[in-house]
């Protein structure tokens, strides 16, 4: 707790010091404005919720840890050497060796970050309540909405990262749930209960953002003037309202995989929000330009900018490419996939598995070099001040397709997966796949295909308690689902304030 403490303190004093450069985020600096006014003004509050959504770029979170490294390291997607002195830390995470010195300050960086940002969250809250009367036109409903989306995606992530396999277990205690400021030590919640807050804050956070300007845009990601309030603008950089309904899709998705009482309510709620969001696509979030992907080398969009339904904005992010799949990165391993794996099942294979070169996710974010491929969706393009070079996708398009169709499980319904499949992949550049013989293993790949270097994938085989494919080689290796394999435990900040 007391780290916690200090992150908090850190995050009240430096709120904006790495955002001068982007327009979204400029309101008066922190070193103008008295503490007292930061939490009972507009512009206060305006600041420091943008503190929260700049520290969410932080290494222990969405900056390296969430998105293209640990976790994904944990999905199988990279090829871990054997080398013990190059390699012996991501040996370890892939064996599930939580024990040594590293990981235990890795996980308890990453959790005490998340709570920190958490408790900023509560701060704002229960502090606006007192000051209503400074808000202005939609402000309140806006940064209330955002503050609680923001809570419950900090929460939902530590959930699935910690939490026991909700497929199994839903019951298991799990993680706290912080709702208001109090530093004492909170009692650790079922999964069944952390999300029915989780769902809870972000229904209410819906409510609230029913009338944000991206509702009424066109042109969401580029709605940018050099007049009136950039709080208003570039909406799909901040927790908007279908953002929001974009993580209700998701959380609904995760719980529905417990086969007990709710199931098809559940199934039923994640079917109409990602349909939803799906509906409103071609207005909000249309499918890339494929000029974009192959018309474009130099500046080539690599996250498929239009997609992006809620994306970070980090002025830092080539940093994510140099940091872990740069082919020049020294002295650092760099993480590349398993060439077999990407020959095959993902982007080669053909009709057998559905993976092909000719795949705008393998032609944007891929490069061979000699023997190996090196992943790219990270990289800076050539105009690297453009306001897509600073995107980190934490919520795309695709995914809703996904959902759609790993709710369909039972082996007459899997036609219906494959539909959703190939809605998604008709988009992608390459053909559809058989109906009749589609089973979820292909699911997977997609899924891989789509998602990759996002920090999604570990959490779908969560979900879903899937064994993860790591050598594609007569016959294939996986590693098998086990909880081992899949629960993290808790860091040890967290069980000592427990003692």
């Amino acid at each position: 707790m007391k780290q916690i403490i200090s992150y908090l303190a850190l995050t009240f004093v430096i709120l904006l010091s790495a955002a001068g450069c982007s327009d979204w985020l400029e309101v008066k600096p922190y070193d103008q404005m008295a503490e007292d006014d930061l939490l009972s003004s507009q512009d206060g509050f305006k600041k420091l919720l943008n503190g929260i959504y700049i520290d969410l770029n932080k290494d222990e979170l969405y900056g390296q840890t969430l998105t293209v490294e640990m976790v994904e390291i944990m999905a199988g997607s990279y090829l871990i050497g054997t080398d013990q002195q190059t390699w012996s830390n991501y040996i370890d995470l892939n064996n599930r060796n939580f024990t040594s010195q590293y990981w235990r300050n890795r996980l308890d960086k990453t959790w005490n970050k998340a709570y920190a940002l958490i408790l900023n969250c509560n701060t704002l809250l229960e502090n606006m309540n007192a000051h209503r009367d400074v808000f202005t036109g939609n402000n309140y409903n806006l940064i209330r909405g955002e503050a609680l989306a923001l809570r419950a995606l900090l929460h939902f992530d530590m959930f699935r990262l910690f939490g026991p396999v909700y497929k199994l277990t839903p019951e298991k205690k799990s993680i706290p749930y912080a709702t208001s400021t109090t530093l004492q030590v909170q009692e650790l919640l079922s999964g069944t209960e952390v999300m029915r807050r989780v769902i809870e804050d972000l229904t209410e956070a819906e409510t609230l953002l029913k009338d944000d300007p991206i509702v009424s845009a066109n042109n969401h990601l580029m709605s940018h003037s050099t007049m009136g309030d950039n709080f208003l603008q570039y909406r799909t950089l901040r927790l908007n309202y279908y953002a929001v309904q974009a993580l209700l899709a998701r959380a609904y998705h995760y719980i529905a995989a417990y086969e007990g009482d709710g199931q098809d309510e559940y199934k039923s709620k994640a079917r109409e929000y990602a349909e939803g969001i799906i509906s409103i696509a071609p207005q909000h979030f249309p499918f890339v330009d494929k000029a974009n992907i192959l018309g474009t080398p130099r500046n080539i969009d690599r996250i498929f900018a239009t997609e992006v339904i809620f994306g970070l904005t980090n002025v830092k992010r080539n940093l994510l490419f140099k940091n872990n799949n740069d082919p020049n990165h020294s002295p650092q391993p760099v993480l590349r996939m398993d060439p077999a794996l990407l020959e095959a099942p993902y982007f080669g294979g053909g009709t057998e598995y559905g993976g092909s070169t000719d795949d705008y996710r393998y032609i944007a974010n891929w490069r061979k070099s000699g023997n190996d491929y090196y992943f790219y969706k990270y990289a800076d393009i050539t105009d690297t001040g453009i306001i897509e070079n600073t995107i980190v996708p934490m919520i795309r398009l695709g995914e809703m397709y996904l959902i759609l169709a790993d709710l369909y499980e039972e082996t007459e319904e899997r036609p219906l997966m494959a539909q959703w499949a190939n809605r998604l992949r008709e988009h992608r550049g390459v053909e559809p796949m058989n109906e009749a013989t589609y089973a979820p293993r292909f699911l997977n790949y997609e899924i891989v295909r789509e998602l990759y270097g996002e920090g999604q994938i570990f959490f779908f085989y969560k979900r879903n308690y899937s064994s993860i494919l790591t050598v594609f080689e007569a016959p294939s290796q996986f590693m098998r689902a086990s909880e081992k394999l899949y629960v993290v435990p808790l860091p040890d900040t967290e069980t000592e304030n427990r003692q």
